[in-house]
């Protein structure tokens, strides 16, 4: 019951409670000595009937009492302050696996569960510092060695003309991925650094999503990619060429994780004040696990980096979008298939935070 009502009391009560029982403990070991004095005579006549005299052994008394009792009682309360002075010295060392378990006051279990939580952020967020340079440095190292090394091999004289070819198209190729691994990298900085959203224009998105079809058809056709689209003229108010990459990314990884003879759908809604775009395939899907990391830098499901691609699309999608203050979520299952669903403002509810109004 007492571990109970010590969980509810607020900071400032446990405070002022400490005071009273300092206070109190300080007049009870003064008043126990004083009569202890009395009693055994230790205060002679003269003393006592002197009121200064007595007044100024008492107050001396009260303050060595009080100092001593405040300093035994101090170290208690400061116990659980140097316990968050531990605790944030670890943090700031680099040790991110520490928690801490105070259950009151309720101030400090709310302080401890707030640095709980920062702890394990921090965790998180360096995982994906050491995930973000060993992908990177895998992904430049990579086309890098290759070219070297077809390079070389192209110095030898004996080679043969197809096998010449072969390998300056292989070099052409590595070159194209470095090409467009830096010009991710580059939209990705673009992106990122961009707080505000500028040149905001209405456009046709239907439109737009039905051109970027078009300029992927060829990989469609490819694969024998089973393309169905119930695409509307939808006016969306933002940056034209900012959403035109979002499409291309979404269409192209579609197309990518779809096998042969799969099926690729886009679909789009006018909900309340929101436009609803879908994009729907039926490829081999994403795990559990990889799920949350989707839209990570550099982040890819294929381990061995054997697939085409860098891991950056999604994490650009993904900032465009919200600088157009939308949202993009991914649902998906291992053999079942991937969906992505982007929410935009409409022209009306972006002309309403504006304060447009609309003719």
């Amino acid at each position: 019951m007492i571990k109970k009502l010590s969980s509810k009391i607020s900071l400032p009560i446990y405070f002022s409670l400490a005071v009273f029982i300092i206070f109190l403990i300080t007049v009870l070991i003064t008043g126990i000595l004083t009569y202890l004095s009395l009693a055994f005579g230790l205060l002679d006549e003269r003393i006592l009937q002197d009121k200064k005299i007595l007044t100024l052994i008492i107050l001396i008394a009260c303050i060595i009492i009080g100092t001593v009792t405040s300093v035994i009682t101090s170290r208690r309360m400061l116990k659980s302050i140097r316990t968050f002075i531990d605790a944030i010295d670890q943090l700031a060392g680099g040790d991110f696996s520490m928690r801490l378990q105070l259950k009151h006051p309720p101030e400090f279990k709310i302080l401890s569960e707030n640095i709980n939580r920062m702890a394990e952020e921090l965790g998180g967020i360096e995982i994906l510092r050491t995930d973000f340079v060993n992908n990177f440095s895998h992904e430049f190292r990579t086309p890098i060695v290759s070219i070297k090394g077809f390079a070389e091999i192209l110095k030898d004289d004996e080679l043969s003309k197809d096998e010449r070819n072969e390998y300056l198209d292989i070099v052409i190729e590595e070159s194209t991925r470095l090409t467009t691994l830096a010009s991710n990298v580059l939209n990705l900085s673009k992106v990122e650094a961009q707080a505000i959203l500028t040149d905001r224009q209405p456009f046709n998105v239907g439109e737009q999503i039905r051109q970027c079809v078009l300029l992927l058809h060829t990989k469609l056709t490819k694969k024998h990619i089973s393309f169905k689209a119930n695409v509307q003229d939808y006016m969306v108010p933002g940056n034209k060429e900012m959403l035109n990459q979002v499409w291309l990314n979404l269409l192209d990884n579609a197309i990518k994780f779809t096998p042969e003879h799969g099926e690729i759908e886009v679909t789009m809604r006018q909900l309340k004040d929101q436009v609803e775009i879908t994009f729907r395939d039926n490829g081999a899907g994403i795990s559990p696990s990889a799920l949350p990391k989707v839209f990570d830098k550099f982040y890819q499901q294929d381990t061995s980096h054997s697939t085409a691609g860098n891991g950056l699309g999604l994490t650009i999608v993904r900032k465009i979008i919200e600088l157009h203050g939308g949202t993009v979520t991914c649902d998906s299952a291992p053999m079942q298939g991937t969906t992505f669903t982007l929410l935009l403002p409409d022209f009306k509810k972006v002309n309403k935070e504006l304060g447009i109004t609309s003719k």
